[in-house]
């Protein structure tokens, strides 16, 4: 929080900060995503329909390695890069801890460092909507993409329902950090999908996602489920152009 009082906007730092609780149970900081992450690991699976073992995988941006680590559980080869240096320790030692050769690279997410065309999925999860810009992000995707190779993109939708979901519900109950957002970088559908396609991404599919509102109360976090409405917040498949 400023000087002022004034909680930020977007808050990049609070990930290092509550770097300690990204396995712990009872860590309310990162409870949400835990959850939210479970639910895109299951559109993976749903997606890839058994086929992750031996897959090369990079996840951008993957915090303490909430995708990355289950991920390596199913066989595929991870490498997960972020920006938050205790967040990557907090991933590498879940890692250990589980026996799982994972790698974890600390850099610029949309200025890797990764090989080109190493790839056959590229996941940015919970990421994009913290990036001004974001498109880097899906280009740097596409490059570390090999033609044919998925990118699976979620992020939340620029709409007013989503500002009064994620930050003040969401963060007004405290179940995310407060600062976690900025309803002003969220990704319309439409802007996603331009972006992509100028990098040579092009749409498979969208999945909408919606609050399990009783569940998520009753857990004190946010829990996800599949949607038609693509109001609040969204998944995208993309696959890279064989050019």
């Amino acid at each position: 929080m400023s000087s002022a009082g004034v909680v930020p906007r977007n808050d990049l730092d609070l990930y290092a900060r509550h770097a300690d609780g990204w396995w712990s149970a009872d860590d309310r900081a990162f409870r949400s995503l835990r959850a939210v992450k479970q639910h895109h690991l299951a559109v993976l699976d749903a997606r890839l329909a058994g086929a992750l073992a031996g897959l090369r995988v990079a996840d951008l941006g993957c915090g303490g390695g909430l995708l990355s680590i289950p991920l390596a559980e199913r066989g595929a080869a991870v490498v997960g890069v972020d920006r938050s240096g205790p967040s990557l320790a907090a991933a590498r030692a879940e890692a250990a801890r589980r026996g799982l050769r994972c790698s974890f690279v600390e850099a610029d997410l949309r200025a890797s460092g990764l090989p080109a065309a190493s790839f056959e999925l590229v996941v940015l999860s919970d990421v994009v909507e913290h990036l001004q810009p974001f498109a880097p992000a899906l280009a740097e995707a596409a490059r570390l993409l090999v033609p044919g190779g998925l990118a699976y993109v979620n992020t939340l939708n620029r709409t007013r329902r989503a500002a009064w979901l994620a930050v003040r519900l969401a963060e007004g109950l405290g179940l995310v950090p407060r600062g976690t957002h900025d309803p002003a970088l969220f990704v319309r559908p439409v802007e996603l999908c331009d972006a992509a396609a100028t990098c040579g991404l092009w749409l498979e599919r969208l999945c909408g996602e919606r609050v399990r509102l009783w569940r998520t109360l009753r857990a004190g976090a946010l829990h996800l489920r599949a949607s038609r409405s693509f109001a609040v917040s969204y998944g995208a498949f993309f696959v890279r152009g064989e050019s």
